[in-house]
């Protein structure tokens, strides 16, 4: 994402109810949450530490480190909040897939080029209050250190100024290997402190900055939590309501 690059003014993503009544796709949350928390179990376990750091309302911007598929759906049966997350054009095209990632409010990215239309629609859900959650690193990354940062995830922060939490995964890649095999080997997920950058508009060197402070921020919660007391999240199919503007309406 170029950096002198500027959104346009944030509109409702398709799918998004407004004023002129569009319908959301069936919420698949519970659903999801509970199939993939099922799995999860059975091959070793999901983990979670410091869900406490995750506001409990309001905007947030969650940003993590990225080895494995199975990061969002880890990052996303561990937050206490419903999390709303980027995936790339191509899943949305296979229709079950679609059909299930649209359920829970995610949204596609064209991959490997400016996409305004992933950018104002992460810009309305943070607008919204919403949980949203980007891999600063871009792709996954299988070295041993964290990856360097891309813009995007340091865009959203200096654009909101809404509260960032850094989150680390470990044990995902020994889940399911690159090769995609499945593997009994627990996953923990760690949420960091909360912190803010001052909201403005972001020139090249800003960005790279704040994109250094966040890796410094996901290695920290790495070293820092590293052998704390987790919680393992028994499997079960969450009722929590959407969020935003796909929040059912009340009913009068």
């Amino acid at each position: 994402m170029p950096a002198d690059a500027t959104p346009e003014p944030a509109r409702p993503a398709a799918g998004v109810r407004s004023a002129a009544g569009v319908r959301p796709t069936p919420d698949t949350y519970w659903l999801l949450k509970g199939s993939t928390l099922l799995a999860m179990s059975l091959l070793g376990g999901l983990h979670v530490r410091g869900e406490e750091n995750v506001p409990e309302s309001g905007p947030v911007l969650l940003v993590s480190n990225h080895v494995s598929y199975l990061d969002p759906v880890s990052i996303g049966n561990a937050s206490p909040r419903r999390v709303v997350f980027m995936a790339k054009q191509e899943i949305f095209q296979v229709q079950a897939l679609g059909f299930l990632l649209r359920g829970v409010d995610s949204f596609p990215v064209r991959r490997g080029q400016p996409d305004r239309q992933a950018v104002r629609t992460a810009l309305a859900m943070l607008e919204e209050g919403r949980v949203v959650c980007i891999f600063p690193e871009g792709t996954r990354w299988t070295g041993a250190d964290l990856g360097p940062p891309e813009s995007g995830a340091a865009l959203f922060a200096l654009k909101t100024g809404c509260p960032v939490v850094p989150v680390y995964v470990d044990g995902s890649a020994r889940m399911l290997d690159l090769r995609g095999r499945l593997h009994r080997a627990p996953i923990t997920v760690s949420f960091g402190p909360a912190f803010t950058f001052p909201k403005g508009r972001a020139d090249r060197e800003t960005l790279d900055r704040s994109g250094r402070e966040m890796m410094a921020a996901i290695a920290r919660t790495r070293d820092e939590m590293a052998g704390l007391p987790a919680r393992r999240i028994r499997p079960h199919f969450p009722r929590m309501p959407r969020e935003g503007s796909r929040a059912p309406r009340s009913r009068a």
